[in-house]
């Protein structure tokens, strides 16, 4: 079965339903997180005490999981123009270094939690925790569509696993780009 528009350009919106799809998806994401960054501003100036995130929090790790995010999302980036055969290999590695990024955030929140750093103690600790655990979940979906599109380009449909390798470039661009926003407010602050 053949459905329309899948890997060629619609006449009225010039992108193929994948991409379509996916910016679609984007703008929901872009209005949850900026409700929560809203939420963020609001009560970071209604708060008469605000934390530094440098003092509550470990820049080091914070450092280090961006860097291995936006190395994966090179990564994903790269499979744009690579053969279908190297997609698969390229998405593995990249979901290889979510998983790292995961395994650190999973580490920090440890060592915050045995040290009392909950999100009961303070309004800033409750919107790190927040942000970062949605954004955790997103990386988690990032996991698993790569391992779908990977599945897919098994199958050898050239044109088709483009376009999909291609939505997924998108989607992590915006997951580094809300990291990075997550990076600025919560650890650089």
């Amino acid at each position: 079965m053949n459905i329309p528009y899948t890997t060629e350009r619609r006449a009225d919106t010039g992108v193929t339903n994948v991409t379509l799809g996916m910016w679609l998806f984007i703008a929901s994401e872009v209005m949850l997180f900026g409700a929560l960054f809203s939420s963020y501003a609001l009560l970071r100036a209604s708060a008469t005490d605000w934390p530094s995130g440098r003092q509550v929090l470990n820049l080091s790790l914070g450092l280090g999981n961006t860097i291995i995010l936006l190395g994966m999302t090179s990564l994903v980036w790269r499979a744009r123009s690579v053969s279908t055969q190297a997609v698969s290999r390229l998405l593995l590695l990249a979901s290889i270094l979510a998983a790292v990024f995961l395994g650190m955030k999973s580490a920090e929140y440890a060592h915050d939690f045995s040290t009392g750093l909950l999100p009961r103690v303070s309004t800033f600790l409750a919107m790190y925790f927040t942000l970062t655990g949605l954004h955790a979940a997103h990386v988690i979906a990032g996991i698993v569509a790569n391992a779908w599109v990977a599945a897919g380009a098994r199958r050898g449909d050239d044109a088709l696993t483009a376009g999909r390798v291609r939505a997924l470039a998108i989607y992590w661009v915006f997951v580094d780009i809300i990291w990075l926003i997550i990076f600025g407010l919560m650890y650089l602050s």
